[in-house]
C-alpha cells in the first residue's frame, strides 16, 4: 500500500512540495471560459503538493472521463461535502461531485469549511485575505465575504491565517475549485468538531445571503479510518471488517443527507466515522438556512477500492454529497 499519509491526508513531514509550479496567466473552466488570475495581496503557498502531484488538469480530465452527473439533481445546487485525501485515492469522488454543479450558476464565491488536523486552535479559524496558490493559478480570497461572515459569527470565529499554513483539508480541494469555478474567489474556514459549528454555518449563510452574490458552500471530510493503526478495528480483518466499515460510513452518510448538523456531530462522535465532523456540521447549518437541508450521495469509495490488498486490513472512506 502507498504512503498511508496520502490515504488519510496526514503527516505533512512525509509529503512535501514536488516542485510543480503554478501555471501563469489565465485558466480555463471545463466549458472553455477563460479568466485572468488575480495577483495582489499575500499568497499562501502550497504546503502539501504531494497530495495532488503532476498535471492536475490531466488528472481531473481522467477522473471525469465517461462520467455524466445525474440529470434529476435540484437546480441550483448550494453545497457539497467532499473528501480530502491524496487525489489518487479520493480525487475521483471529489471531482465527480463538483461536476454536478455544471447546471448551476457559476459561483462568485466558494466558502470552504475545512478540518484542522495539525494546529491546536482555540476556535474556528478564517483565512481573511490574499490568495491561495494552486497549480492551475492562484485563487483570490474574498475578503469582503470573509469579513461579513466574521462579523455575523461573532466570537465563534476569528481571523487566523497561521492556522491554515500547513493544513491540507482545504488545499487538496483548491485546484479543483480553480478548475470547475475559475472566476470564483474563496473563503477558507477551519471548523472544529463542536456544537458551535452548526451556528457558524448558519451565520455564514445569512451573511452571504445579505451580500447578494452567488455563493456555494463546500465541506471537507473523510469518513471512517479503519484498522489497527487508527485504533479502530472492532471487526478484525477480512470481508467482515470491510462490511463493518462500509456500514459505519453509511450511517454517517445517511445522517449527513437527512439529519441535522447536531446529529452529524453526535454520529461522528459515537461511531468515529468522520474526521471533519465540524466542517460537515457547518455545511448542514448553512444548507438549512439556504433551504436545501437534504443531501444526495453522488459517489462513495474507499482506499481499499482504489488499492486493494489480498486481505482487508485497513482503509479510509470517501463520500461526495450534494445539496
Amino acid at each position: 500500500m502507498r504512503s498511508i499519509s496520502l490515504i488519510l491526508g496526514f503527516s505533512l513531514l512525509m509529503i512535501t512540495d514536488c516542485g510543480n509550479k503554478p501555471e501563469a496567466g489565465s485558466a480555463a473552466s471545463p466549458t472553455g471560459k477563460e479568466i485572468t488570475t488575480a495577483a495582489s495581496g499575500p499568497v499562501r503557498t502550497a504546503a502539501v503538493r504531494g497530495f495532488y502531484p503532476g498535471d492536475c488538469r490531466a488528472q481531473l480530465t481522467a477522473f471525469l472521463a465517461g462520467y455524466h452527473p445525474p440529470e434529476d439533481l435540484p437546480r441550483p445546487l448550494h453545497g457539497a461535502a467532499l473528501p480530502h485525501a491524496g487525489w489518487m485515492y479520493s480525487g475521483q469522488v471529489a471531482a465527480r461531485t463538483l461536476a454536478c454543479f455544471k447546471n448551476s450558476p457559476e459561483p462568485e464565491t466558494v466558502v470552504i469549511f475545512g478540518t484542522p488536523h495539525y494546529m491546536d486552535i482555540a476556535t474556528h479559524a478564517l483565512y481573511p485575505e490574499g490568495e491561495w496558490e494552486t497549480p492551475l493559478g492562484d485563487l483570490a480570497v474574498d475578503r469582503a465575504c470573509g469579513e461579513a461572515i466574521l462579523n455575523a459569527a461573532g466570537d465563534l470565529l476569528r481571523a487566523d491565517p497561521q492556522a491554515h499554513r500547513h493544513e491540507h483539508s482545504i488545499e487538496v480541494l483548491a485546484p479543483m475549485v480553480k478548475y470547475f469555478f475559475p472566476g470564483a474567489a474563496i473563503v477558507p474556514i477551519l471548523v472544529l468538531p463542536e456544537t458551535t459549528a452548526v451556528q457558524l454555518g448558519e451565520a455564514a449563510a445569512r451573511a452571504v445571503s445579505g451580500l447578494g452574490r452567488t455563493t456555494i458552500f463546500l465541506a471537507s471530510s473523510d469518513l471512517t479510518h479503519y484498522g489497527p493503526m487508527f485504533g479502530l478495528a472492532p471487526a478484525g480483518t477480512g470481508p467482515e471488517a470491510r462490511t463493518w466499515m462500509e456500514e459505519n460510513d453509511r450511517r454517517l452518510i445517511d445522517t449527513l443527507c437527512h439529519g441535522s448538523g447536531e446529529e452529524v456531530l453526535n454520529e461522528a462522535r459515537t461511531h468515529l466515522n468522520a474526521c471533519g465532523a465540524g466542517a460537515l456540521a457547518a455545511l448542514k447549518g448553512a444548507m438549512t438556512v439556504l433551504g436545501a437541508p437534504q443531501g444526495r450521495l453522488i459517489q462513495y469509495a474507499t482506499s481499499f477500492d482504489v488499492e486493494p490488498e489480498p486481505v482487508f486490513r485497513q482503509a479510509v472512506g470517501y463520500a461526495g454529497v450534494v445539496f
